[in-house]
């Protein structure tokens, strides 16, 4: 009896150029079966990427989107595609990775068929250079977690933030690789888009356990996030959304009262933040930062706004980097 061979793509997402984006597609230009199953998405650019990427790249699959959809949308967009052509499995990997291990998706793929209710399948991924791992293996969202380890995670994190060693279920993974069972996908749904980006893949996994879906780590080295160090910082519009999403996810799973006590300490901590502020630039960002924090918190707590992605107003549109997420989960 003949039977099919699992199809897989690779989705890419970028609005603006990265220093690696072309190390990133030719990677996985050779990784794919075919050169059309890698789909890039131009999340925006104008048309920049799209002109570029279709000289560079002539024989992969482009997908130009008129605006820029944050993280969610664009990926969205391009596992929509993916479905579409009614292929197995998608893997959608940032845009400021770069392929060390050509062999890392069939090793994904073979943990897909190990673990037949995995709906997520996340490899071994590098931090910025080969030997140093990034934490993808993460947990859930806890208030009295966060409390016992927002201290030691400051000092220790290495210590507070483990990997595994072997293949394991885990609760969730972070998105910067993750492969995805589109079967699982048409049960569950897709990212929820009024995250944009950070905490989605919470709530993504969160979801397919509500369906009886896991999410499967297993030790295979794939690939180097070339993270750049810029963005992330207290003020910045990447920890804006971490810090907002966080609470949008704990509404979302029926935790009010963790939500509240998160969003309270977290506007305490942005406050602190500012009164302790060393030079008048970054007083005037971090007051910017508190007020816009409270503002959404309030909005979010009392339900002012019906769709929670009008909270992403975006008061720092110079850190927006929808493409690619770093690792502040653990934060």
């Amino acid at each position: 009896m003949y039977t099919r061979s699992p199809r897989t793509a690779v989705v890419v997402v970028a609005h603006r150029m990265y220093a690696t984006l072309g190390l990133c597609l030719s990677g996985f230009r050779t990784s794919v079966s075919n050169p059309a199953d890698l789909i890039f998405v131009d999340n925006g650019s104008g048309g920049v990427l799209t002109d570029w990427v279709g000289q560079a790249f002539p024989d992969i699959t482009v997908l130009t989107l008129d605006e820029n959809q944050l993280f969610c949308g664009g990926y969205n967009a391009g596992i929509r595609l993916a479905m579409d052509r009614d292929y197995d499995s998608v893997l959608i990997a940032n845009a400021d990775t770069e392929v060390v291990n050509p062999g890392f998706l069939a090793a994904l793929n073979n943990a897909l068929e190990r673990h037949p209710r995995a709906a997520f399948v996340g490899p071994l991924v590098y931090y910025r250079e080969v030997g140093t791992v990034q934490t993808t293996c993460l947990r859930f969202p806890s208030l009295l977690r966060n409390i016992l380890v927002w201290l030691p995670y400051r000092f220790f994190p290495r210590l507070v933030s483990r990997q595994p060693a072997v293949e394991t279920e885990v609760e969730f993974l972070n998105g910067v690789c993750v492969l995805c069972r589109i079967t699982a996908l048409r049960q569950i749904g897709l990212m929820d888009e009024s995250f944009g980006a950070y905490v989605e893949d919470t709530d993504w996994s969160w979801r397919a356990r509500a369906h009886g879906w896991s999410s499967v780590f297993t030790p295979v080295p794939s690939l180097i996030h070339h993270e750049e160090p810029e963005g992330y910082e207290h003020h910045s519009f990447k920890t804006f959304l971490l810090k907002r999403n966080t609470v949008h996810w704990f509404l979302k799973a029926g935790k009010p009262w963790s939500a509240r006590c998160y969003a309270a300490a977290a506007v305490t901590l942005a406050w602190l933040r500012m009164a302790g502020a060393r030079t008048g630039k970054e007083r005037n960002l971090l007051n910017v930062f508190a007020r816009r924090l409270q503002s959404v918190y309030r909005e979010l707590l009392t339900e002012t706004r019906p769709d929670p992605l009008l909270a992403i107003e975006r008061p720092y549109p110079d850190h927006l980097d929808p493409g690619c997420k770093g690792n502040d989960d653990a934060a």
